[in-house]
């Protein structure tokens, strides 16, 4: 039972994220591409897990060797994941800008296009300017306009929504019926009557900053907000601060859409190839040199599911939550996080629909990290040291990672289990909250 202060500064704080604008505009986008963004990742499921060469369903049954067309099967789930994964930010930016004017104008279509081509003068390959080589170099950052571009989609999309409401020219024409709306449209000086003022004050904006930021950086405008951070510690009273914090920062700054800039694994790579060496000589990771690191600490034991432990929060939906958005979110999305595959951004749904979920979002690395650094501590369990692949369901990856030690696996459940009971309060909290609003509150937290 939480203290009623708590409670009831959190129910205020839970109304405001209900009425604020922006949010409700965020939601309601993420919401029309949901049945796109679930496509994308069981797509990405099976490439990864099934079709790629060192997927984890293939390297178990061996499924290039014995199903014909396999190559071609890979190919055509990789154009796929790539042709949806890979643009989802731009889909994303229409559909923001679009909805923000959708009260106040006729011009949201418009909008919707200004909004895509600022997000790609945001994401133009400077580095291509002074480019000489006969090497193909592509005009854009490709990887921003996948789900590394959330942030800057959102961004432009609210203002770009903002400035048609503010620049473009109302809509007096009211025609009546199909007819009136065909004739609306067909009618191309009225359209630049109306839209040329704030798509040319769009574009002109976005390419001014575009070109002020290729002076301060090479790449996109992501890299004024986030570049990717490496942590070197070696020091056992460091590193476990390193980790707690540096896991916690991942997570918030995932919170903005700022997917990706956190690459544990490739964090004290000397350390990582000295416990391998070690490993293979000794054939066990018991007595590794280096059992305590960022990477044995985060890799297998804290991002089980991804970010959040996100199978723990899918987990904690299905089981107690009563609100059926969130419901459904919570079972589409297990199968994947299972695999550790493209979870991030039905993570952030369920995030989005449920606010009070960001704070054991960005707390549940800290209690997953202190008991795998305990059990290393302790020796209760060796380092894990071998290489997984990326696949691996969350909560065999320690154990595969320490050569198929029991106490590996347990830390694993433990860890999930924990984080499963920290959510649970506020899934609960969350259909309290609810049947508040709707004027019938129990008394169930």
């Amino acid at each position: 039972m939480m203290n009623k202060r708590l409670i009831n500064f959190l129910f205020k704080i839970d109304n405001i994220t209900e009425h604020w604008k922006s949010l409700l505009i965020i939601r309601k986008s993420i919401t029309i591409l949901f049945p796109f963004i679930l496509v994308g990742v069981y797509v990405e499921l099976i490439s990864d897990a099934v079709f790629h060469k060192h997927g984890f369903l293939n390297n178990i049954y061996h499924i290039n060797q014995w199903l014909p067309g396999f190559k071609i099967f890979s190919r055509y789930f990789t154009i796929l994941d790539l042709s949806i994964n890979g643009v989802i930010s731009i889909a994303l930016t229409f559909l923001i800008a679009e909805i923000t004017i959708q009260r106040t104008s006729k011009n949201e279509l418009v909008a919707g296009v200004t909004a895509a081509f600022s997000f790609m003068i945001m994401n133009f390959n400077r580095g291509i300017l002074g480019h000489t080589s006969n090497h193909e170099t592509s005009w854009f950052l490709e990887g921003n306009l996948g789900y590394s571009g959330i942030f800057i989609a959102i961004i432009v999309g609210l203002v770009t929504g903002w400035i048609f409401n503010h620049f473009a020219v109302s809509n007096t024409d009211k025609g009546t019926g199909r007819e009136g709306l065909f004739e609306q449209r067909l009618s191309l000086a009225t359209q630049i009557h109306k839209t040329l003022k704030p798509a040319l004050i769009t574009l002109a904006f976005f390419g001014v900053f575009s070109c002020i930021v290729s002076f301060l950086i090479k790449l996109s405008a992501n890299g004024l907000l986030s570049n990717p951070l490496e942590f070197s510690f070696t020091g056992y009273s460091l590193v476990l601060g390193s980790a707690i914090l540096s896991l916690m920062l991942n997570n918030f700054i995932w919170l903005l859409g700022l997917i990706g800039y956190f690459d544990f694994n490739n964090i004290n790579s000397s350390n990582m190839v000295q416990n391998l060496e070690y490993a293979i000589q000794h054939g066990s990771s018991w007595g590794a040199p280096n059992p305590i690191s960022l990477h044995t600490l985060v890799d297998s034991f804290a991002n089980i599911g991804g970010p959040g432990m996100a199978l723990s929060l899918f987990i904690a939906i299905i089981w107690r939550s009563r609100d059926k958005d969130i419901q459904i979110i919570g079972k589409t999305s297990l199968l994947p996080s299972i695999f550790n595959v493209n979870q991030s951004p039905l993570v952030g749904i369920a995030l989005l629909y449920d606010p009070l979920l960001i704070i054991p979002f960005i707390c549940t690395p800290m209690v997953s990290i202190i008991i795998t650094w305990s059990a290393l501590k302790l020796n209760f369990m060796p380092p894990s040291v071998y290489p997984v692949s990326e696949t691996t369901p969350g909560f065999l990856a320690g154990w595969l990672g320490t050569g198929g030690t029991w106490q590996a696996f347990l830390i694993s459940i433990i860890n999930l289990l924990a984080a499963v009971a920290l959510y649970l309060p506020f899934v609960l909290l969350h259909n309290y909250f609810e049947s508040m609003r709707k004027g019938g509150a129990t008394n169930e937290v």
